[in-house]
């Protein structure tokens, strides 16, 4: 059993196909050497009378060995883990069984692994295409027996990846009939984006998000409404209560029920980034997946917003703010498909999802490039009883005009190079 590469994978499937459709092999040519052998023996030409009958009993049970030579086979192909982290490495195994009486002298199997999962152990050289790597092995397989191959795959860069369809050839003893047939497959590994301690990003490990936490520490639930009471003028109109107010005959406004949970939403502004500055967009992911593990673990709600377009699902990423573990996966999800490809202008997409924002959240911002609508957008989050943090890439003049809570600049933590790891392996 050897491992090929890409180039004999490709050189075997020409040459099997060149055979397949050679003439003296195919059914005219195996009838037109049949009646040539009759006009030999009716002429008595015995020597050639046995090579066409040794050629013509080749071809017949070359082909019948290829019509049963796929028949009980089976392939399958699994992962030790199919989500995990940037940096962590994942077991492949690739297994092929015959299970039937018939002997396999050779087979070949073939499959798709996408260039980003890097093949620590396998020994070959690697061929590229449209970022993909094809894997080839070939062998042979005796009655009712199987054979596997195993893979460490280290997952350098966070995506979601999916594995390509397993091919199998095989044909007769001769190997003048080839055959293939495909084995459709769903495997998937998804990479999370790596998380750092928050002090590494350059955050301050006491209250990063400026005195949201310090400040705010009880708020008012407005999924759970315990009462009414009269308006007074500093109350927001979006909370009168309209059919108490008839029936009072002057404004009432509702009372909700006092929580000390503190709820962050996390945006990330996609068109803020520099076309084609990959290694920034991967920080500002990284920091977002790190920010959401450390407000979950506080037991405080973290969500998250991006105008950026899921190469899955074509739609921006609106993650309502919640707490928990399945929150953190769901986050993490999110993160591990998004890419630099915005679905639209952060400002439009902001507003459709201002309404939505539970009173008292605090929004913080990862950007790249400040935009030209952020003080507007500022101004309007603190009128409306919103709190608001900024974290930059890199190190350049903020336009908030004193209107976020605070306004941090993210520097890449050790270890992180960009949008893959650095040079440890």
């Amino acid at each position: 059993m050897n491992l090929l590469n890409t180039q004999d994978v490709e050189t075997y499937n020409e040459s099997s196909s060149s055979k397949s459709t050679s003439f003296l092999l195919s059914k005219i040519g195996l009838i037109a050497l049949f009646v040539i052998l009759l006009i030999a023996a009716w002429n008595g030409q015995v020597f050639i009378v046995i090579l066409l009958g040794l050629a013509i009993a080749a071809g017949i049970l070359g082909k019948l060995w290829s019509h049963f030579s796929l028949r009980g086979v089976g392939c399958g192909r699994t992962v030790s883990e199919d989500h995990v982290f940037a940096g962590e490495t994942v077991e492949l195994k690739v297994r092929l069984a015959n299970r039937k009486i018939l002997p396999l002298p050779w087979v070949q199997l073939s499959h798709i692994v996408p260039d980003q999962l890097e093949i620590q152990d396998a020994m070959l050289e690697s061929g590229w295409s449209n970022n993909r790597r094809i894997l080839g092995y070939n062998t042979f397989l005796f009655w009712y027996s199987a054979v596997s191959w195993r893979h460490n795959l280290l997952c350098r860069k966070r995506g979601y990846y999916q594995l390509g369809n397993l091919t199998v050839t095989s044909g007769d003893i001769f190997g003048l009939y080839p055959r293939s047939s495909t084995y459709a497959s769903d495997d998937t590994i998804i990479v999370y984006p790596r998380i750092f301690p928050i002090e590494q990003l350059g955050l301050p490990s006491i209250n990063p998000l400026g005195e949201t936490q310090a400040k705010r520490r009880i708020f008012e639930d407005q999924t759970r409404t315990i009462g009414v009471r009269e308006y007074s003028p500093h109350d927001s109109l979006r909370y009168i209560h309209w059919k108490a107010s008839a029936r009072h005959q002057n404004l009432q406004v509702k009372v909700f029920e006092p929580t000390t949970t503190l709820k962050i939403a996390l945006f990330i502004a996609v068109d803020s980034f520099r076309s084609g500055d990959e290694d920034g967009f991967e920080l500002g992911v990284s920091a977002a997946a790190s920010l959401a593990n450390y407000i979950i673990q506080k037991r405080s709600q973290a969500g998250l917003f991006a105008n950026a377009l899921s190469p899955l699902f074509n739609e921006s990423i609106k993650m309502a703010p919640a707490g928990g573990n399945a929150q953190m996966v769901s986050i993490l999800e999110a993160l591990a498909r998004i890419t630099s490809r915005s679905g639209g202008a952060f400002e439009e997409f902001f507003q459709d999802v201002y309404g939505d924002l539970p009173w008292g959240t605090t929004c913080v911002f990862i950007i790249d490039e400040p935009l030209a609508a952020f003080p507007a957008l500022l101004s309007r989050l603190k009128e409306g009883g919103f709190k608001s943090v900024i974290l930059q890439i890199g190190k350049r003049r903020r336009n908030d005009s004193g209107l976020a809570t605070a306004w941090h600049t993210l520097k890449p933590p050790p270890g992180f190079a960009g949008h893959t790891l650095g040079d440890t392996v």
